[in-house]
């Protein structure tokens, strides 16, 4: 084949690939089933050190501290602002802990009392520092007011799992929604605590919203995760 005729072929198939991407269905709910593979997401991981850790200094367990900080030792998290697309009554500065390994190692120490046994397994994570580590995830802080609602507007890949988890100072339930580019619910965490998290697989590369509503009587900051 002569160059210019392979030339205009190639320019055919990428234009015919340009559109077939533009006539993607997005119609619909935007979840396919979950394509989940055996691989924890890094948002995942950091959603269980947290609880874990939160755990641990609730039961004083100085244990379940040392195996959430190893966890949370082994993943990158990069600080992130989120679009907020709507929010009800007048935001605050969120302030609220998000605990590094270092911290989770600290309180270990108070918690371990001098424990021989339990400062090497202490010393041993700290000595595990530049081992390899999962990235991705990224985290920032909002405010939700009592009785109200934050929303934000977050992008995820289509095929890829989408992850988010939040949580509160322990002082009102929160729950979250997640909906679709078309307004199709989701995915929705609700019970009588902080935490929350809601796992799926788009069909195709969009914007979700993604909601924090606060059903108790107190205003509060938050953590939220995503990937």
């Amino acid at each position: 084949m002569k160059m210019p005729a392979l030339l205009a072929a190639t320019a055919a198939v990428a234009l015919t690939g340009a559109v077939f991407a533009q006539d993607a269905d997005e119609t619909g709910t935007n979840v396919a089933e979950d394509q989940r593979g055996s691989e924890t997401t890094g948002v995942e991981l950091l959603a269980l050190s947290q609880e874990l850790y939160a755990y641990g200094v609730d039961a004083r367990d100085p244990l379940a501290v040392i195996v959430a900080a190893r966890i949370r030792q082994g993943v990158d998290v990069e600080e992130r602002e989120y679009e907020i697309a709507e929010q009800e009554g007048e935001a605050e500065e969120a302030e609220i802990e998000f605990a590094s390994a270092e911290d989770m190692l600290d309180e270990a120490r108070v918690l371990a009392r001098g424990d021989e046994a339990l400062a090497g397994l202490i010393a041993e994570v700290e000595a595990d520092a530049s081992r390899g580590r999962v990235g991705g995830p990224g985290r920032g802080t909002g405010w939700v007011g009592a009785r109200s609602f934050t929303s934000y507007n977050v992008t995820f890949r289509g095929g890829e799992r989408a992850a988010v988890w939040a949580n509160g100072p322990g002082r009102t339930d929160l729950d979250m929604y997640v909906y679709d580019q078309n307004g199709n619910q989701i995915c929705r965490h609700i019970d009588y605590s902080d935490r929350m998290s809601c796992y799926w697989t788009p069909r195709w590369t969009g914007t979700f919203r993604v909601q924090i509503r606060n059903l108790g009587n107190v205003g509060v900051s938050y953590n939220m995760v995503t990937n």
